[in-house]
């Protein structure tokens, strides 16, 4: 089964993919770049969101690790995702966690807890998306109302299921801490996508902080939880250029400002983790 997932996952991941560039060869004589200052400001907010990412670790694992370590286990983590098979980014960190003391009870701990509650905490700003904006008609053609009901019966199903098999532990202080660092990042997220979009894209119209914010949650998840995605790639661009292409918006530009999102993303990345590889080399 978990093999036919990831055959599947692998192939959405490259007709993702596949459309995306075709889309944008199609409109290349329209795109028009201009490299801006701003990038610099996109990367120091995503480097924010790698702070909040090694809290969150240390909050899950309750132990004193150096920051500087915690920085680079989550910068080569997040390098390693983009390797295939989506597991290469888990050993990685383990290997890396490790060595910093971590035995291997608590890392299974940290993966089990980490990935709980960022698609509780994704799933939430998804649910808040689908019922506040008028697009949910043109993508499931049901009534808002609709949606909103059938995801509170769910939900509250779900809820008293979860607290009948002894999930009680995510009620704990340190849990809720995490969902509200993961909130913070998608804010932040939708933060980054607004500054782009004013200096980087300003083609693009009627959408704001709150529907990227909101609308990025749900193609977050979607990148997230497909298999044989690496890091998302193709299929977290293709749900987000799918959600606001009802905006009004050109395609070409809903993917020229995601792609620039997702760059923005690969050079905090290397910038983390070169940074955090001097800091603790020279012992700083």
């Amino acid at each position: 089964m978990k093999k036919t997932l990831t055959i599947l996952g692998n192939i959405f991941t490259l007709a993702a993919v596949c459309y995306l560039l075709v889309t944008l060869f199609e409109n290349a004589n329209k795109i028009k770049f201009v490299f801006s200052s701003v990038l610099l400001l996109a990367v120091v907010l995503c480097c924010v969101t790698h702070l909040l990412q090694a809290f969150i670790i240390r909050i899950i694992l309750n132990q004193k690790i150096r920051w500087a370590a915690l920085l680079r286990i989550n910068s080569a983590a997040q390098l390693y995702k983009y390797v295939p098979g989506n597991v290469a980014h888990f050993f990685v960190r383990w290997l890396y966690l490790k060595r910093n003391g971590v035995g291997t009870r608590d890392n299974a701990r940290l993966i089990f807890y980490e990935t709980l509650l960022l698609v509780i905490t994704y799933t939430l700003f998804g649910i808040v998306f689908f019922a506040t904006t008028g697009w949910i008609n043109v993508l499931f053609c049901v009534h808002g109302y609709q949606v909103i009901a059938a995801a509170g019966i769910v939900g509250a199903f779900v809820g008293g299921w979860l607290l009948r098999k002894k999930i009680a532990p995510l009620l704990q202080a340190k849990y809720l801490y995490a969902i509200f660092l993961y909130s913070l990042s998608a804010l932040l997220f939708g933060l980054i996508l607004c500054v782009l979009n004013v200096y980087m894209v300003p083609e693009i119209t009627e959408i704001g902080f709150g529907a990227y914010t909101l609308g990025f949650a749900v193609s977050y998840l979607a990148g997230f939880v497909v298999p044989g995605s690496p890091g998302g790639i193709g299929i977290r661009e293709f749900v987000f250029v799918e959600i606001f292409r009802h905006s009004g918006n050109e395609l070409y530009l809903l993917i020229q400002i995601i792609v620039l999102f997702r760059l923005v993303g690969i050079v905090t990345e290397l910038l983390m983790y070169c940074l955090t590889n001097i800091l603790l080399k020279h012992k700083l």
